[in-house]
């Protein structure tokens, strides 16, 4: 027996100290505060000491926020480091400030000169100890009024950069956003249909084209207009006598295309059916089309005209969903297809050397197969209700990246309509991708649909319903910072289709799977994290960042002797030489100086710019007064 002092003894529980020894906590019913005492041992011989004062534990979660498919839930007591790895691990990322930022110009610096030695970036600080760097804006205004004053020290001000949260393409599903190094621009691609997200649920005309947008900014392909690539309804330009209704032989359904540019030459990867099939022409093979004309072609626009498009080669393993990736290896360049089967992922090396069609090289390796409660249907994370579709296990559409030192896989599980949910596995940057073993899985969805579902992931939205569910399929670009930014598609929440045709609503032929962006933070433990809101990403109040940059000052004048002989009075005080001038009003406020203007002087002694301007009159009338004895003699 522990004698544990006076009040009432409520929910006593011990747990193991870090350092040794055990902790007794309880909770006082009396006063209904939380205790805790030291324990030396779990026998006799143990000692305790005088209880102390410690915050209130409560076991087991209070009110409804545990997911619909959690089970078995079991609450167990933390120590500190536990408690300190839990936060680092689950708590929601986000940002709490951001790096100062002090720069230095020479002198007789230029509006160019000034605006030059400013980054381009910022780093933003995370709770957990993470950084990231975000674009800034500098205030033209400021950097133009410093350079005209001089040598001094200013404040600019600067406006941190987002990427915009919002959809980028209506009625565009399994969405693939890639930079195409020979033209400069940024280009989005996803599985088309003939109906509006808000149309009618049709087969006949969905999956039966290849479109394609380009913008040389990633925030810019949300308003670029999509051009037809291929459409295998109109014929093989050129050939229609021989294919009058399919590309080469290929037709509809086409899913999940991808364009790359694998040894030398860019393909479109894609899932087509032998064939013309109007309906029911599920995808009989990936295909590998590959691009006829040359690089000047591709600047002039040339992606976009059919006809620079050639036979498709057929690539084996899969029928659809498939992904290409690759890395330097022993000082070659070795490319991978990955692509899922039966539920499972399957990497396999692909065929490399200038000019050579990269089919498969070998053997494809099962790195994952389906493992987790969220990979079937009902199971997923969704808010409470489960009244769509079925308890069906689905591992699907990975795609695979590296950055930071990392190699990052994702794939899709669930079933396709609200239930559809990211996964993530991670690999040592040079791991080798075919032994499953080098990859860890995160035990629980990256983005599902209790991420969107209240619209906390589409702040930038203004004409399409923000609520989504339904997150999958999804592609990684690195932006013109070094960032990851995330496509994938997601449907309207609650799908509007269910009233209309509820047999239809949620499946492969609903048109409202569109193609939304995301902002993609890499945690201080290298996960990827796909759920930050804007004001997670950048706090409100450091949305604004400030830059103090010192302009070198000119040489002092070197002052004129007075003639041997002549009267000189007592001189007035000396003005400063080089004024550090300041472009924050509110410091200026704080000192009780007076500012007419956005950037205001200080002596380089931190007096006024008054005073040193009255002892710059000052010595001017003592001129004048000599001048005039002068005279006067």
């Amino acid at each position: 027996m522990i004698d544990l002092g006076g009040g009432i003894v409520s929910a006593p529980r011990i747990v193991v100290e870090p350092g040794g020894g055990y902790r007794v906590l309880w909770t006082d019913l009396g006063s209904g505060e939380g205790r805790s005492a030291a324990l030396s041992a779990l026998d006799a011989s143990a000692t305790v000491t005088s209880p102390t004062l410690a915050d209130v534990r409560r076991l087991g979660a209070d009110g409804t926020g545990l997911p619909a498919w959690a089970s078995d839930v079991t609450a167990v007591p933390l120590t500190a480091p536990q408690y300190s790895a839990f936060v680092d691990e689950y708590v929601d990322l986000q940002n709490t400030g951001v790096d100062a930022v002090a720069v230095e110009a020479a002198t007789g610096a230029t509006v160019g000169d000034v605006r030059g030695a400013l980054p381009g970036t910022v780093t933003m600080t995370y709770n957990d100890g993470s950084t990231k760097a975000l674009p800034v804006e500098w205030d033209a205004a400021q950097i133009a009024e410093a350079a005209g004053r001089g040598g001094g020290t200013y404040e600019i001000t600067g406006t941190v950069q987002q990427h915009a949260q919002r959809m980028v393409s209506d009625a565009r599903a399994d969405p693939h956003v890639f930079f195409n190094p020979d033209d400069g621009y940024y280009y989005l691609t996803g599985s088309h249909y003939g109906e509006p997200s808000n149309g009618r649920i049709d087969e006949a005309s969905s999956y039966r084209k290849i479109g394609l947008k380009r913008a040389t900014t990633l925030d810019g392909l949300a308003d670029a207009p999509e051009q037809i690539v291929i459409d295998p309804d109109n014929g093989t330009v050129g050939r229609e006598a021989q294919y009058p209704n399919t590309f080469f032989g290929w037709g509809g359904f086409i899913w999940a295309q991808e364009f790359h540019r694998i040894n030398g030459r860019w393909w479109i990867v894609a899932g087509m059916n032998r064939g013309f099939a109007q309906t029911g022409g599920w995808c009989d093979n990936t295909v590998l089309i590959p691009y006829t004309g040359d690089t000047a072609s591709i600047a002039a626009g040339g992606f976009f005209d059919e006809s620079n498009w050639g036979e498709p080669v057929v690539l084996d393993g899969a029928a659809f969903d498939v992904t290409y990736f690759e890395r330097e290896e022993n000082g070659a360049t070795q490319g991978y297809w990955v692509m899922p089967n039966g539920n499972r992922i399957l990497v396999g090396k692909a065929r490399g050397g200038d000019g050579v069609v990269p089919l498969l090289d070998g053997q494809l390796s099962t790195v994952y197969t389906t493992s987790q409660p969220w990979e079937r249907g009902k199971q997923a994370p969704t808010p409470t209700d489960t009244d769509e579709g079925a308890d069906q296990a689905v591992v699907e559409a990975p795609y695979m990246i590296e950055h930071g030192g990392r190699v990052y896989l994702t794939y899709s599980g669930g079933t396709v309509d609200k239930y559809y949910a990211l996964g993530l596995l991670t690999a040592k940057a040079d791991a080798p991708l075919t032994d499953p073993a080098s990859w860890a899985q995160t035990p629980f969805p990256v983005l599902d649909t209790n991420d969107t579902f209240e619209g906390r992931l589409a702040a930038d939205e203004t004409k399409a319903t923000k609520e989504t569910a339904g997150t999958g399929h999804d592609s990684f670009v690195v932006d013109a910072t070094g960032n990851l930014l995330l496509a994938y598609h997601a449907r309207p929440y609650p799908d509007p289709h269910t009233a209309t045709d509820p047999a239809g609503a949620g499946g492969l032929f609903d048109p409202d799977r569109n193609t939304w962006f995301q902002s993609v933070n890499v945690r201080a433990d290298g996960r990827l994290d796909l759920t930050l809101s804007k004001d997670q990403e950048v706090a409100p109040e450091n949305r604004t960042v400030v830059a103090r940059v010192t302009i070198a000052a000119g040489p002092t004048p070197t002052p004129t002797p007075e003639p041997t002989g002549s009267a000189s009075p007592t001189p007035g005080p000396t003005a400063s030489a080089s004024p550090t001038p300041s472009a924050s009003p509110a410091a200026a406020a704080g000192r009780g100086e007076t500012r007419s203007g956005a950037l205001a002087a200080t002596g380089s002694d931190g007096a006024p710019a008054a005073l040193a301007l009255t002892g710059l009159v000052a010595l001017i009338a003592g001129g004048l007064i000599r001048a005039r004895r002068r005279r006067a003699s």
